[in-house]
């Protein structure tokens, strides 16, 4: 039975981490900065109390987050059985769905007694034995200092930037509607601890190649607005990547460049990869785009979210076009006079 209450459910799974002496930890596929962050500070926290761990990720992480690893994670399916045979637990962090957990999950839900899940996700499956699933934190970070705290584990310099990378990207560097006092109570400890968030900044953000900005180039030409300009769509084709020489790495954040525009209330990045079609989606406050990428398997949070699809990418597009202008024609419906009412507009 999983845990239900964020309480019981820190305490259950600091107790578990506390008997063990050997963990695996683990984030999803294409991971991003919050998942990477977590783990990267998990593990230095095991390694400080004297405990062996090791990380695992299905996906290459993007070079933009290489510092975070003395010793860079195991990567691809292939090595996860040997891993996860050989310690006490796995834990498994920013993701609760199976269909994240690329090329591993069948393995996963096989060794399911022995692994933990700390996540703030809204889309979850029955991965862990243990599962502190909190929806109200803005990162998964957050929550690993919460759990760090629980379990007396140090936080130490290098713990404390990555538990910042975690945090700051997945808020947008603290602008977006996530950002609440408890995160930035948690990015005020992290500071004190001697993180420098300019430099950290730099980077991750102002540390480029000249490629990804051709790429970006691109993608910007490829911009459509719909629904009187409310939903903007953009897409990247593997024609762009060889154009361009690009990695599809490059493309993490795009999915926000048309946010900048004043009327966009949604946008939707497809990229075309060399075996599926992923897809992100963003919106600002009217739509909630989890529900969107739910209907296409996928999942998120309510103005971030994510799926992969196989086959056509422009017969994608059209679907995903269709299902967030009838979202934004409900919101529409149900807006206040002289706030969008009546602008259906798709």
């Amino acid at each position: 039975m999983c845990e239900k209450s964020v309480d019981s459910a820190t305490t259950a799974i600091a107790e578990t981490l506390t008997r063990a002496r050997s963990l695996l930890v683990v984030t999803h596929g294409r991971p991003d900065g919050d998942g990477l962050g977590s783990m990267a500070a998990l593990a230095s926290g095991a390694a400080a109390a004297g405990k062996s761990a090791r990380l695992f990720v299905p996906d290459a992480v993007p070079k933009r987050y290489d510092h975070l690893f003395e010793q860079p994670p195991a990567v691809g399916a292939e090595h996860f059985a040997d891993l996860a045979d050989d310690c006490d637990v796995i834990v498994v962090v920013d993701t609760c769905a199976l269909a994240q957990l690329d090329g591993i999950a069948e393995q996963i839900q096989a060794l399911k007694d022995k692994v933990v899940v700390v996540d703030h996700h809204a889309t979850s499956d029955d991965v862990g034995r243990l599962q502190w699933l909190d929806t109200s934190a803005a990162a998964s970070g957050v929550m690993v200092v919460e759990l760090l705290d629980e379990l007396g584990w140090a936080i130490d310099a290098r713990a404390a930037e990555a538990l910042m990378t975690a945090i700051t990207t997945d808020t947008g560097w603290l602008r977006f509607a996530n950002t609440d006092g408890r995160c930035l109570r948690a990015v005020a400890r992290l500071v004190d601890a001697g993180v420098r968030p300019d430099r950290l900044y730099r980077r991750i953000y102002q540390n480029d190649r000249p490629q990804r900005l051709a790429l970006i180039s691109r993608v910007l030409n490829s911009l459509e607005l719909h629904c009187d300009g409310r939903l903007a769509v953009m897409t990247v084709r593997r024609a762009d990547f060889d154009a361009t020489g690009a990695r599809p790495e490059e493309t993490e954040n795009l999915v926000n460049e048309p946010l900048r525009l004043a009327a966009v209330d949604t946008a939707i990045l497809l990229v075309e990869n060399a075996d599926c079609i992923r897809v992100s989606l963003r919106s600002r406050d009217d739509i909630d785009v989890s529900a969107v990428a739910a209907r296409f398997g996928g999942g998120g949070h309510r103005r971030a979210a994510g799926l992969r699809a196989a086959g056509d990418i422009d017969h994608l597009k059209a679907r995903l076009v269709a299902a967030c202008a009838e979202k934004l024609g409900e919101a529409a419906a149900r807006a206040p006079r002289g706030r969008g009412a009546g602008q259906s507009g798709c």
